[in-house]
């Protein structure tokens, strides 16, 4: 009965073994890279002659984040299982916008704080919000950005403003979410960039 018992035991544990082995392998975690859509904009005339800082961009608590956001009902937010940034979206935003500024040609130059070049203007970025609106499919990308021009050295705000677009996504998941998202940021980095250039130019 004993020897009976041990065969069966190792019978049943062969066969659980084999029945795991062909179970299939849990999804992996996808990173996605936010690749900002080209500029629209065109070579433009020098407006100010100074050079402008750029700072990166700042964002909100919830959205400082590399996880990706979704949204199903007014009010609430959700982060996608599986799904997440290579690195928070606002931390890449400042040289795509100073590239964008410096094709503009509106100011002498542009560059990134930090990088050593001393400035008479300074532009912030903050990021509000950007989420998947999935209410309905396939959804929209929604992102709102805060935008500041100020005098340094004046210690004075010069303009500020904010800017928001709301694109459809091609799918309903995360990476119909991360095109979206990339469009509507090009899109509003052209919108800062050509705003920046007529408050530095404006009469004061």
């Amino acid at each position: 009965m004993r020897r009976r018992s041990a065969l069966g035991l190792a019978t049943f544990a062969a066969a659980a073994l084999a029945g795991c082995s062909g179970l299939s392998a849990p999804p992996a975690h996808r990173y996605f890279v936010l690749e900002v859509a080209p500029t629209r904009l065109a070579p433009g005339s020098l407006r100010r002659d100074a050079m402008l800082l750029v700072a990166p961009s700042t964002a909100s608590s919830f959205y400082d984040t590399q996880e990706i956001i979704y949204s199903r009902r007014s009010g609430e937010r959700a982060y996608y299982q599986l799904s997440s940034w290579t690195e928070a979206p606002n931390r890449g935003l400042a040289p795509v916008l100073a590239a964008r500024l410096a094709l503009g040609g509106a100011f002498r130059g542009v560059a990134e704080t930090g990088s050593g070049v001393r400035g008479q203007l300074l532009l912030r970025t903050h990021l509000t919000e950007i989420y998947h609106d999935a209410a309905t499919q396939p959804g929209t990308a929604r992102v709102t950005l805060g935008a500041e021009l100020s005098d340094p050295a004046g210690r004075t705000l010069l303009a500020q403003r904010s800017f928001s677009a709301s694109l459809p996504v091609p799918s309903y998941d995360a990476a119909g979410a991360v095109q979206g998202f990339g469009q509507a940021l090009g899109t509003l980095l052209d919108d800062v960039a050509a705003w920046a250039a007529e408050a530095a130019a404006a009469p004061r």
